[in-house]
């Protein structure tokens, strides 16, 4: 028999879980118009010119993406030129499908960079999700074409979604990344100082951690609050 004290506790906990989760849900449906420019204050960004490099960045949801196809398919054929390889290392193998769906999923958003000839040379895919009854920015992929690596781009668009996430005042900004990628571990981990998330295989399923081919990894955004975002 549970005492009147326990369940007044479980009802208090349960109702500063749903605030919790209210509050969050409004931050979610406020950063997921798909009209909204979230790089607007952002202007400086807008532009890359480093490293003999000249590129314009934007963030567009995908209802703009869609209907430039160009940009759409140029978005996946990046992607399967960087990735299917590392999936095919992995118990989830590549599905072209699957990926095409992937990027249109739920409220997808996009930074897409192009050169000065308008092609797309580098792009991220991230949401604006739940996780743990907290809102957070998921980056899902940040993917640059071969000749622009080493460059600065990547980090130049992570650095983006930081700025962009902590505006929409998300809590976190998380990625997932294979474990066989030490490339990949070594941008998150050293360069951007990235650190194992709490809801990655090897907190939440420490027991069978080596059945997981993938870590999930976090950085805490600082909440920037501006008038009109």
């Amino acid at each position: 028999m549970v005492s009147k004290g326990k369940a007044k506790e479980k009802k208090q906990q349960r109702k500063e879980m749903l605030a919790r989760m209210g509050a969050a849900q409004q931050l979610l449906s406020k950063a997921n118009v798909s009209d909204k420019d979230h790089m607007d204050t952002l202007i400086p960004f807008k532009k890359y010119n480093r490293n003999n490099v000249d590129l314009s960045i934007e963030c567009v949801h995908y209802e703009q993406v869609k209907d430039d196809g160009d940009t759409f398919e140029t978005i996946y054929q990046i992607l399967e030129g960087n990735m299917k390889a590392e999936y095919d290392a992995c118990y989830w193998g590549w599905n072209e499908k699957d990926k095409r769906d992937e990027l249109k999923e739920k409220n997808p958003w996009f930074l897409v960079a192009k050169n000065s000839e308008g092609q797309t040379v580098a792009f991220s895919h991230f949401k604006f999700d739940f996780d743990e009854e907290i809102a957070v920015l998921y980056c899902y992929e940040v993917q640059v074409t071969e000749e622009m690596r080493g460059k600065g781009v990547g980090k130049f668009l992570m650095q983006i979604l930081e700025l962009i996430g902590s505006k929409a005042e998300m809590q976190k900004i998380m990625i997932t990344v294979f474990k066989h990628n030490p490339r990949a571990i070594h941008f998150f981990a050293d360069i951007l100082k990235y650190a194992d998330d709490e809801t990655s295989p090897k907190f939440m399923d420490p027991m069978d951690e080596k059945d997981y081919c993938y870590e999930i990894m976090s950085k805490t955004l600082k909440v920037k609050k501006a008038s009109g975002s």
